[in-house]
């Protein structure tokens, strides 16, 4: 099964692809990590271009082997590749969006330890809240009981 992508450029051989990416849709440090889980079975390489990230993978082993007697072609790798890009750039946009919280919550459990100097914001009868937490943040705790 081939499936067709309008951003990948493959090489004459079939075992590299070249895939450009938009940085306002993707980052680098999505790509690096989406790259670092096909480590085992492709070769990757990133290059930064002024307005696009290109992803360049490749089969580490292109040809059939006693350990490896079918070799899945680069073109059935892309569905995984742009699924776990996806997943990546998602997991970035989550972890900065909900950085703020997380720091406030290890702060609360190293004062509560005595292991700060100084303690953190607010006190520890009061849950986990943000005093910079707007509307559209992906996580907003409320003081207010749900009876």
């Amino acid at each position: 099964m081939s499936v067709q992508f309008g951003s990948v450029v493959f090489d004459d051989q079939q075992t590299a692809a070249t895939i450009s990416l938009d940085k306002k849709v993707y980052s680098k440090p999505a790509a690096l990590r989406a790259c670092y889980w096909f480590g085992r079975d492709l070769y990757c390489h990133i290059d930064e271009r002024d307005e696009f990230l290109e992803v360049t993978v490749r089969l580490r082993v292109s040809s059939p082997t006693l350990d490896q007697p079918k070799v899945r072609k680069i073109d059935e790798w892309l569905p995984e590749i742009f699924d776990a890009l996806l997943d990546s750039q998602l997991r970035v946009e989550i972890q900065a969006e909900t950085a703020g919280v997380r720091e406030l919550i290890i702060a609360k459990a190293f004062a509560e330890s005595g292991v700060l100097e100084d303690p953190p914001p607010g006190t520890f009868a009061d849950p986990v809240t943000r005093s910079d937490a707007k509307a559209g943040d992906l996580i907003r705790i409320n003081t207010k009981s749900c009876d």
